[in-house]
């Protein structure tokens, strides 16, 4: 499992599902990454997401 995070004033941001509010997760890297490299695109560098495997 994978989730998107991105780092923000030295604390773990987690992409939420906007359903649920819990963190969204994905079954494979692939699928995040695509997600993620769209959010990205009107991000400034500082605030970028990225793929991460989920700890259990």
């Amino acid at each position: 499992m994978f989730v998107i995070i991105r780092n923000n004033d030295g604390e773990t941001e987690f992409l939420k599902d906007s359903s649920t509010q819990s963190d969204k997760t994905f079954a494979d890297f692939y699928t995040a990454d695509l997600l993620m490299q769209q959010l990205n695109q009107n991000v400034i560098p500082s605030k970028h997401w990225t793929v991460s495997e989920k700890l259990q």
